[in-house]
């Protein structure tokens, strides 16, 4: 059972992330043509000095046959979803994206399941598809029936991200590259296309907004480094289903230091949603000891 608790810091750090992106581009203002080149800088920073301990390679292995097509997809997949999502996440609020987000883990877990059919199980699919809905009729009113381009992008990168997650799984079996190698690899790529695209002027940013971005860097490396992990050592299913608390933890952030509303209706389906997730997390465990 100890596996879980890497997914579950992922989730609780993924809302940090969350939360002090939406402030960045919104609160602080931060033009994405900056924020987007500025907070990949501080994510290859950061997740680069994670190498010395953790960044186990083969990369003979990793950039040969499928594991460099995987590699080239991975890239590819984060670019696109990372921008839509940035550009969406600066328009809409915070409990709207993360009425979008909350499909995430379960696009996931069908994806994953279109791969590796062998893994699929109906009592989490049941569990993970009723804790979706939960949170999908918790927010119908104002957020996921606000259909706008805005929206738009923001499904297309949550579709993004669930395609991550499986090629990410699937390369991490290799073994022939440790989650935080793998990390690095992404996202000092991934930095170097959005800096030629974006061409930023780093320096002239004020120290408050390089604070934020550097803040946002160590958060959201911390973030992706324990998802990577959890989805090596804990599983694609079990992962995703975990990371469906992150709504959870966002929305009742968002009423703290944010001061947005959150009614009785959706406080009573945070909780249901734990408790279906507690059941979904046992019955993977149940799973994988009968194989």
């Amino acid at each position: 059972m100890k596996v879980v608790f890497i997914p579950l810091l992922a989730a609780v750090a993924y809302a940090a992330s969350i939360l002090i992106a939406k402030i960045s581009l919104t609160r602080q203002r931060i033009s994405l043509r900056d924020y987007i080149p500025g907070i990949f800088f501080f994510l290859t920073l950061f997740s680069v000095a994670s190498l010395p301990k953790w960044g186990a390679a083969s990369y003979t292995h990793l950039l040969s046959g499928n594991n460099l097509v995987l590699l080239l997809l991975i890239i590819v997949v984060a670019a696109i979803w990372n921008v839509l999502y940035y550009i969406g996440l600066s328009k809409e609020k915070v409990n709207t994206t993360e009425g979008i987000i909350i499909l995430m883990p379960m696009m996931t877990m069908v994806i994953s399941w279109f791969f590796s059919p062998e893994y699929f199980d109906s009592q989490i699919a049941i569990a993970a598809g009723a804790a979706t809905f939960l949170v999908a009729w918790a927010y119908r009113p104002r957020s996921l029936l606000r259909f706008d381009v805005y929206f738009l992008m923001l499904l297309i990168s949550v579709v993004g991200m669930a395609l991550e997650n499986v090629l990410v799984g699937q390369l991490l079996k290799t073994d022939a590259v440790s989650p935080a190698a793998l990390y690095a690899t992404r996202t000092t790529l991934v930095f170097i296309i959005f800096y030629l695209y974006y061409r930023p002027s780093l320096l002239r940013l004020k120290f408050k907004t390089l604070w934020f971005l550097a803040l946002s860097g160590i958060i959201g490396t911390t973030a992706m480094l324990l998802r990577f992990y959890g989805l090596r050592d804990a599983g694609i299913t079990l992962t995703a289903t975990v990371l469906i608390l992150v709504p959870v933890l966002v929305f009742s952030a968002a009423v703290l230091l944010l001061h947005e509303k959150i009614s009785k209706t959706r406080l009573a389906a945070m909780v249901a949603i734990g408790v279906l997730i507690l059941y979904a997390t046992f019955a993977n465990y149940h799973l994988l000891a009968n194989r």
